[in-house]
């Protein structure tokens, strides 16, 4: 009886869960901050000032 209750829990529970954790993380972690980070702030802070002076 005791066979039939526990036969191979251990494979069943955790097969392979090392090759699905780390499969890709990096891409999905940090595709690309950078750009969504500052597109392009420096257009949008002056963009054409001196018009505005004359």
């Amino acid at each position: 009886q005791v066979e039939e209750e526990k036969p191979k829990p251990v494979e069943g529970e955790k097969p392979e869960p090392i090759e699905e954790e780390k499969q890709k993380p990096a891409e999905q972690e940090q595709p690309k901050p950078v750009e969504q980070e500052k597109p392009k702030p420096a257009e949008e802070e002056k963009p054409e000032p001196i018009e505005e002076e004359k």
